[in-house]
């Protein structure tokens, strides 16, 4: 009987700790990156010095419940400067499926491939958003042009 009993105290305890790793909590954070790339000349050859123009961008990042928002403003950006880059870094799930080029008009590219059923884009004139249909959630990219800089959106939301 005694070993009965310290079994299911010990399942209790075990069970017990377990649940309080799984807290949900809500937080919001903000981050600065700057980034400057520069290729020096080598000694031997004489090359011109390139230079990447450096990418500002102040991130916030907010979770609530079963979602998450990160926001970033670009300076000095256009929306297909800031597209053309969220595709290069992959800072999206699946953006390597996205158009080469961002549309002028609403369109809608049917994937149906590895959960991802479809990406639609909804364009107007200083806003774009493009939602990701997964089978298990939407993420939708928002691209807003804010006089010189860039308002982008990034939203994953389960079902």
């Amino acid at each position: 009987m005694k070993k009965i009993s310290f079994v299911c105290l010990s399942l209790l305890i075990f069970t017990a700790c377990q649940n309080d790793s799984k807290k949900e909590r809500t937080e919001t954070t903000a981050t600065t990156k700057d980034t400057i790339t520069a290729k020096a000349p080598s000694a031997n050859t004489i090359t011109p010095q390139t230079k990447e123009i450096p990418t500002l961008k102040e991130c916030t990042e907010k979770q609530v419940e079963y979602e998450t928002e990160v926001e970033c403003i670009f300076k000095n950006k256009d929306v297909n400067e800031v597209y053309q880059a969220t595709i290069k870094d992959q800072e999206i799930e699946k953006a390597e499926l996205l158009l080469p080029d961002l549309p002028k008009e609403n369109t809608t590219k049917e994937i149906n491939k590895d959960g991802l059923l479809s990406i639609s884009y909804t364009v107007s004139p200083k806003k774009t958003e493009i939602e990701f249909q997964f089978e298990g959630g939407v993420t939708t990219l928002s691209l807003e042009q804010m006089n010189k800089d860039v308002k982008r959106i990034i939203i994953h939301s389960a079902d």
